[in-house]
């Protein structure tokens, strides 16, 4: 490589670092394309795939023979059944948008290609920058940035409502909550190990502020994936800070550091836990409650009169409560999932081996189940989602098994809240959507997929 093509490869690696705090800007800049502009083909769109084909680029034609060899027969094979998957529905799919199917190729696609870069950009940087520090600092500014957002827009009561129904909440002047509040709850465990790893004392614990602007924020959008990413790390991060105290027992210095960080992570656990009640998810959590029969006031009727029920009447109140609970779990998306599990039963062999594509064999107007991995596998089929899913198997494995080699060393709070961030964002996207499928959250996911595992592989390669 000459030495100019060298040096601006060194520039676009850095590049893509920068690009994270760059995240929340985009956001707004899709805001203002969609409710000031009226433009649908926004700047966050052409800014991020713009860039997802310069990695693509990058990757094919930058990256040691190594990796080159295996990446590029990848992005070969899974190119191949995703354009076996588009021709098939174009010939047997009624009725069927040519737009909606490239663009929601391009949506999933854009992972596998953003993750496989990113694993590449943080092997090279790592040899000669401080990349951990690089991409901690980054995650943290950029949630800086979209705290401050959510809270001015809270002060001027300018923020964009999260429902259109009766529950509460705002998403800040970002266009989409479901996108804000999954990156809010995927970055949140960064802010707190970035907050302990700055916290050596109680002349430090300003630090720990950005921890509390991320939570307020969180809360203000209402929904519960918010709510339950602060408790679960705050949670987890008390768990790990009480290990690594007895392991460093006898080091003063790290004594007084955990200390510090054990008492500001429960104070601030403590007063989550007291709001609760008075926040918009508690207050939302109740109006869906009462949608599905399963408010205080009717529980208590219900429980005056069970005696003179029949036992088939109470089988059939139990199993209409079991559903009530699973729509307020998953926000009525299991009525989608059991329509476009009807679509693939009903689908011909080719769509199940390549795909539906955008929506399934709808009728009328394609809808998603807003459930990624379902998503992913009805767009796909199941070949295009085994080459998919694959990726994320090996990382997975080989993360797991770089940690049990020393269990001892990796038990530490990087490794556990890093693992919590990443095992949050599957879960969202496991049950919540708005991950896998939107590139505006997806890089968070893949940048610390891409972290984890190159902190592992430094360790053990």
């Amino acid at each position: 490589m000459n030495s100019p093509l060298k040096t601006l490869v060194s520039k676009f690696e850095l590049f893509l670092i920068f690009f994270i705090i760059l995240q929340p800007f985009i956001d707004l800049l899709t805001s203002f394309s969609i409710y000031i502009m009226d433009v649908h083909l926004t700047f966050g769109i052409i800014i991020r795939f713009s860039v997802m084909i310069l990695i693509l680029v990058y990757i094919l034609f930058v990256t040691q023979k190594k990796f080159r060899k295996n990446i590029f027969l990848y992005f070969i094979l899974f190119g191949v059944v995703l354009l076996i998957g588009l021709i098939n529905n174009l010939l047997v799919k009624d009725p069927i948008s040519l737009f909606s199917e490239l663009r929601n190729i391009a949506k999933i696609a854009y992972v596998p290609i953003m993750l496989f870069g990113y694993l590449v950009v943080i092997y090279r940087l790592k040899e000669h920058k401080d990349i951990k520090r690089l991409v901690q600092r980054n995650i943290f500014i950029s949630m800086i940035v979209v705290s401050v957002v959510m809270i001015i827009a809270t002060l001027t009561n300018t923020g964009i409502q999260s429902y259109e129904s009766e529950k509460l909440g705002h998403q800040g002047w970002f266009f989409a909550g479901n996108e804000i509040g999954s990156i809010m709850a995927i970055s949140f465990a960064v802010v707190v190990y970035y907050a302990f790893r700055n916290t050596k004392s109680w002349k430090t614990i300003y630090n720990w502020l950005p921890v509390c602007m991320l939570i307020f924020s969180q809360l203000v959008i209402g929904t519960k994936v918010g709510y339950g990413s602060v408790l679960i790390v705050l949670v987890v991060a008390l768990f790990i800070f009480l290990i690594e105290k007895f392991r460093y027992r006898n080091n003063s210095v790290l004594t007084k550091k955990y200390n510090v960080n054990l008492i500001m992570s429960s104070v601030v656990l403590f007063v989550f836990l007291l709001l609760t009640p008075y926040t918009p998810v508690a207050y939302n959590m109740n109006v869906h409650l009462s949608w599905v029969g399963l408010d205080q006031e009717e529980i208590n009727l219900e429980n005056d009169e069970k005696d003179a029920e029949s036992e088939n009447q109470k089988m059939k109140e139990k199993e209409e409560k079991e559903k009530a609970v699973q729509n307020v779990l998953l926000s009525g998306r299991e009525h989608f999932l059991k329509q476009h599990k009807e679509y693939f039963a009903e689908a011909p062999l080719s769509q199940k081996l390549f795909g539906m594509g955008y929506g399934g064999n709808y009728k009328d107007e394609g809808k998603t189940v807003e459930m990624d991995f379902y998503d992913i596998f009805f767009s796909l089929g199941i070949l295009g989602f085994i080459l998919y899913i694959t990726p994320f198997i090996y990382l997975a494995f080989y993360v797991a098994l770089s940690i049990f080699k020393n269990l001892r060393q990796n038990l530490n709070s990087e490794v556990v809240l890093f693992g919590s961030a990443i095992m949050l964002g599957m879960g969202i996207a496991y049950t919540a959507g708005h991950v896998l499928t939107a590139p505006a959250v997806s890089i968070y996911l893949v940048v610390l997929i891409a972290y984890l595992y190159n902190i592992l592989e430094n360790k053990y390669s």
